[in-house]
């Protein structure tokens, strides 16, 4: 299951995460961000398992891809801000 979406502000930026990530093994999803969380309306997100969290977020640090922020997603579908 994919609870955590970490936003990108292009969908370059993200191709270049999930690419990064699929280099390390980590299952996720290149996605138009939900409008809940990117208010601008433009946006991509990475989502993944929260037990994949910490390390993709070392990954994407490595591979020099910037994440705008990190999201959970609760099990009604709500969105609540995670480890920032």
């Amino acid at each position: 299951m994919f609870d955590l979406y970490m936003t990108v502000r292009s969908v370059t930026r993200g191709q270049k995460g999930s690419d990064a990530l699929g280099r390390a093994g980590i299952s996720h999803r290149l996605l138009r961000a939900p409008r809940s969380i990117a208010p601008g309306g433009c946006a991509y997100a990475l989502a993944l398992s929260r037990r994949d969290g910490t390390g993709a977020v070392g990954v994407l640090d490595r591979a020099g891809v910037t994440v705008e922020e990190r999201w959970l997603r609760e099990p009604g579908g709500a969105f609540r801000r995670w480890g920032q």
